[in-house]
């Protein structure tokens, strides 16, 4: 195999070997200590991001209706749906190009962007004294932000082909730990202090996060123009669209619907749990109901991480999808908080795996120099998926309550059971015929 290096003029950080496959694609050769010493930092800096996000976006829907004075039900659930709107779509819009300039110049360069700049708006939304400066806020830091999938684009870069289940599936439990901690801290800084404070909390923890990224070393595939001209659509408007094959595609539009079933009832937990207790209450259990979820989210990151490297997406989805619809409608039949705090802990258990298998499916079927540019998009779906479900979930609350959200999220879940196995198959043979070729 021929061994090159590209761009002996980059830092240390971003000279990296490569060698020639089968196929004439130059393929990273992989450092067996770095992609560790990445994927701790990284999950480490996810696990700041995500306290500081959960310990202040979760309970948005009190922070509307007890310290900016929305109180009509239509009027909350309006508001609730356009703050999740506006960052939903702000990551779409923003996400696919951060991961395009992160393929160019590198992901190291995002993360630490994406954090720093982010850790300096989000404490701005403790001052408003207006609900639309409040998501107009939001969607400035969704725009500065996209740290999550340029943390998975690193890994997928960075991490060996045979490991990237099992690391995918680490850098989740990052996720919703960096979330369980976040929801209980956010929860007692407001039961016993007030908002302001856990806007702050969310700001410091971004800022340490950039600290925490500053150990990792990228890999820049296509820093040469030549490289990113190969990969482009050239004429018009779509010379900004990569020129992905069908199968990644295929895997970004199941990623699209995922974002439409998981996040739809998301945004009206802490309204579901006021319910069930009391408004003094709300926040302190919103916090331990959430942090609960994030449990049976780290421990699906890893069992199903795991399992992703030895089962076939196809056996794994069904299973999941029903689990995942079944504990969504006894969410919603639920009237106590604990037992309500049980079947979302299962239903998390269940979704919290499912993103890991198909970014690894998708990573499967993409080339190296196209990875950042793929992670991105598939936040981008995700997030469109996530835009459109805050639209529906809050026609859904102003026509059927609180309840009727959960039953119809568990509906979604239930419907993709039959969309999901013909695509996932059909990737799947993709990814054997292009590992034959490799």
């Amino acid at each position: 195999m021929l061994r090159i290096a590209f761009e002996k003029s980059l830092p240390l950080q971003y000279i990296i070997l490569f060698k020639i496959n089968a196929r004439g694609h130059a393929v990273p050769e992989y450092n067996s200590s770095q992609w560790k010493v990445n994927l701790g930092m990284l999950w480490f800096s996810q696990l700041l991001i995500m306290s500081g996000f959960s310990a202040m976006v979760p309970f948005i829907p009190l922070y509307m209706k007890t310290e900016l004075g929305i109180t009509d039900e239509n009027d909350l659930a309006f508001y609730i749906a356009m703050f999740n709107v506006f960052g939903s779509g702000a990551y779409a819009i923003f996400t696919p190009l951060n991961g395009m300039l992160g393929d160019r110049f590198g992901l190291k360069l995002m993360l630490l962007r994406g954090t720093f700049l982010t850790a300096f708006l989000f404490p701005l939304m403790g001052y408003v004294s207006n609900v639309w400066l409040l998501i107009i806020l939001r969607f400035l830091t969704a725009a500065c932000a996209g740290t999550t999938a340029a943390s998975q684009a690193m890994v997928g870069r960075t991490v060996p082909d045979n490991k990237q289940g099992f690391a995918l599936g680490m850098l989740t439990t990052a996720y919703w730990g960096g979330a369980m901690l976040g929801n209980v801290l956010g929860g007692l800084i407001i039961h016993y202090f007030d908002y302001l404070a856990a806007f702050w909390v969310c700001g410091i923890a971004y800022f340490a996060a950039g600290f925490a990224i500053l150990p990792t070393r990228d890999k820049v595939v296509h820093k040469i123009r030549e490289t990113v001209a190969k990969t482009a659509v050239k004429s018009g408007f779509f010379r900004w669209v990569p020129r992905f094959s069908l199968p990644v595609w295929g895997t970004l539009f199941l990623l699209f619907l995922l974002g439409i079933s998981r996040y739809f009832e998301s945004p009206f937990v802490a309204l579901k749990v006021e319910a069930m207790t009391s408004p003094e209450g709300a926040a302190y259990w919103t916090g331990i109901v959430s942090a609960m979820v994030s449990v049976g989210a780290i421990l699906s990151g890893a069992v199903i991480g795991y399992l992703a490297d030895k089962v076939a997406p196809h056996k794994l989805f069904p299973p999941m999808l029903a689990i995942a619809g079944g504990m969504v409608a006894l969410q919603g039949w639920s009237s106590g908080v604990w037992s309500f705090c049980i079947y979302r802990t299962l239903a998390y258990f269940v979704c919290g795996g499912m993103q890991p298998v198909l970014l690894k499916l998708m990573s499967s079927v993409t080339p190296q120099e196209q990875r950042g540019a793929a992670f991105g998009f598939s936040t981008c779906f995700l997030c469109i998926g996530g835009m459109l479900s805050a639209l529906f979930a809050g026609w859904s609350m102003m026509y059927f309550s609180v309840n009727g959200v959960f039953y119809t999220g568990a509906v979604l879940f239930l419907l993709l059971i039959p969309v999901y196995i013909t695509p996932v198959i059909r990737v799947e043979k993709a990814a054997k015929k292009l590992a034959g070729a490799r």
